[in-house]
């Protein structure tokens, strides 16, 4: 039977990866819901009296079937098959339907319960919307983490190009995704709410008091019994409680869908607009302060259900990540600025300076439960085989680090060191470097240990005192890539090194 039951579940009840990726806590359990039901339909179907009659059948004698009795008869027996009295009685009517077809009404309610959800995606062609947004996730690395081979550098964060223009302009204009999970889930209500009325009213009472049955074949009276009552009972207690369990999560997922707070994405981007309107001119639109992130989430029922949905089931990071991709402006909003960028010519070192982005998302993301925000330096080619990634602790772990005593200082190790002394601002310095390599820096911002923006600057070869004194003169930014006097007072506070 478990066997039987997987492969229905597999066939008929699975899920592609574009509905897994998409589907909610919530919406997992009811699948579950609905296996348990189907297993237990599967378990009580041999047990089902229309496939071979459990029942055997008595004469009535004396008030035994009180107040059914054969009295009138002189309680004489007719004399009739013992085999064909149990199947007529199974058959007439004394059985009742509820109980003659109970395992088959378990397969009917789990199997109408299912269907409601893929008749809606029919109707309403959800499916391709969701089929489309998938590829593109796929196509971006959002939900995959792709292996580096040892040495190698990460993979830098795509800007989605013509396949995420296509994508945001076949989600304008309408809004069935949204309006068939809305349907799906009142309709999937009431369905649970008219099953689960139906099983107490009509199940419960002829469950509980059919141990036996009286039976009237052409006028005489027989008392069968052997019907598993008791079994179906308890059975149907388990049906009962799974029916209002899917009943009340369609109704949390109703009250999810109306009012968005209830979700961990919908809450950060309602911070998030609430921040920027803070700032902005009162005069302004939310179009005209959120820019084109207004059309992607705030005014775009299908894309956020969807992103609302992703957050759900993988965590705001991917959600987040689609979004810097779709709106430029929000993706800079989320990547920290590199302020200077150093490299030793004796010691082999290199330093990279960068202050968080103080935007309403990063400010949103911070205050957020359940979210863990923070920043990886690294260095392209490795400088040392076992150091790729350089890991900082948020501006609120700076005041403990600033309350260590003057001894502690910050240890520097091959891996990273901290800068405590501005708030927003961290370092991290590179050891191991070779002369003649040029380097690439990259600073990137980790929400839930995914990489959602990134920012890179190149550090070209450590040139020699004669062919420094070759160039004539180069900017300031020139210049901090090849000397590191300009920083090396927050480095030499840093670390306690003097790179001359």
């Amino acid at each position: 039977m478990a066997a039987i039951g997987t492969a229905l579940i597999g066939k008929v009840l699975g899920h592609s990866e574009a509905e897994k990726a998409f589907r909610p806590w919530w919406d997992t359990i009811e699948d579950n819901l609905i296996y348990v039901l189907v297993m237990m339909g599967l378990i009580v179907v041999p047990t089902a009296i229309i496939m071979g009659t459990p029942l055997d059948c008595n004469f009535c004698q004396t008030d035994h079937c009180f107040p059914n009795t054969n009295a009138e008869k002189n309680f004489t027996d007719p004399g009739f098959n013992a085999w064909w009295v149990k199947k007529f009685c199974t058959m007439n009517g004394s059985v009742e339907p509820f109980m003659l077809y109970f395992p088959y009404f378990l397969l009917l309610i789990a199997l109408l319960l299912f269907a409601v959800e893929r008749m809606f995606l029919k109707i309403f062609q959800a499916g391709l919307k969701l089929e489309t947004f998938y590829k593109f996730l796929v196509q971006e690395n959002v939900l995959t983490v792709q292996q580096k081979e040892e040495n190698a550098c990460s993979i830098d964060i795509t800007d989605g190009g013509k396949e995420a223009l296509e994508l945001k302009q076949s989600f304008k204009g309408n809004n069935n995704y949204f309006a068939s999970y809305v349907v799906r889930t009142v309709i999937e209500i009431l369905i649970a709410g008219v099953l689960l009325i139906w099983i107490c009213v009509k199940g419960i009472p002829v469950l509980e008091h059919k141990d036996t049955l009286h039976c009237d074949v052409h006028g005489y009276w027989y008392e069968c019994s052997g019907q598993p009552a008791q079994f179906y009972i308890y059975v149907l207690y388990i049906t009962v409680g799974i029916t209002g369990l899917y009943m009340v999560l369609n109704t949390y997922n109703l009250f999810w869908l109306l009012f968005p707070c209830f979700g961990k994405l919908s809450r950060l981007m309602s911070s998030y607009r609430s921040m920027m309107r803070a700032g902005a001119d009162p005069k302004l639109s939310d179009e005209e302060v959120l820019g084109e992130l207004y059309s992607i989430y705030y005014d775009n029922r299908d894309l956020r259900l969807l992103l609302d949905l992703l957050a759900t089931s993988s965590g705001v990071a991917p959600a987040i990540a689609i979004m810097t991709i779709f709106d430029k402006k929000f993706g800079d909003a989320m990547k920290p600025k590199i302020l200077g960028l150093s490299r030793t010519t004796g010691l082999n070192l290199a330093r990279v300076e960068f202050q968080e982005p103080k935007t309403g998302v990063r400010a949103a993301l911070a205050n957020l439960p359940g979210v863990n925000l923070f920043y990886i330096a690294e260095i392209c080619p490795p400088a040392d085989s076992a150091v790729e990634g350089f890991e900082f602790k948020t501006v609120q772990d700076r005041q403990a680090l600033n309350g260590k005593e003057a001894g502690d200082g910050i240890e520097m190790t091959n891996i990273a060191t901290l800068l405590a002394d501005d708030i927003g601002i961290q370092a991290a310095v590179f050891t191991g470097l070779k002369p003649e390599v040029a380097y690439t820096i990259k600073v990137s911002t980790v929400v839930n240990g995914r990489t959602i923006a990134m920012v890179k600057q190149e550090l070209a070869p450590t040139l020699t005192k004669e062919e420094e004194d070759e160039i004539p003169a180069i900017d300031a930014d020139a210049k901090s890539t090849h000397s590191n006097d300009s920083l090396y007072p927050r480095m030499n506070a840093a670390s306690g090194i003097d790179p001359r």
